[in-house]
């Protein structure tokens, strides 16, 4: 008879807690928090080399070492650009440098764009001679 005891008390102590569960509220789900990936970073910015042969500089100047050339329609990344000038990173010589922005394009060219030369500057004139002075005799 205890067996018994021990069995319905044990079952009432079961169908208790499912009534207790059953009376308890829950409260809404919690919010589901949706974690975007970051967007990818944008595709570098390729440009090409519009003149026969460019300078690559240590600096944004001209008055900048020079330490390589580049050649017409050359493929090269920018890095950073300032005052018309972009630092750039030529992929196939693994070399970055400086080059200015007006001899860059985004899209090849169909032939290089002329450079125009610095002319010499004109030498001085010299002042004329003054005309030779007749001798007194």
């Amino acid at each position: 008879m205890t067996l018994r005891r021990t069995l319905t008390g044990l079952t009432l102590c079961v169908m208790a807690l499912a009534l207790f569960m059953g009376c308890v509220e829950t409260g809404p789900p919690p919010p589901v928090v949706v974690v975007e990936p970051p967007p990818p970073p944008p595709p570098p910015q390729l440009y090409f080399v519009n003149t026969s042969s460019l300078a690559l500089r240590e600096g944004p100047t001209t008055a900048a070492p020079q330490i390589g050339t580049l050649q017409f329609n050359d493929e090269v990344e920018i890095l950073e650009t300032r005052s018309g000038w972009a630092r750039i990173g030529d992929a196939r010589r693994d070399q970055t440098g400086w080059a200015s922005m007006r001899y860059l394009q985004p899209v090849p060219a169909d032939r290089p764009r002329s450079v125009p030369r610095k002319r010499p500057a004109p030498a001085p004139k010299e002042p004329p001679k003054p005309a030779p002075t007749p001798k007194a005799m």
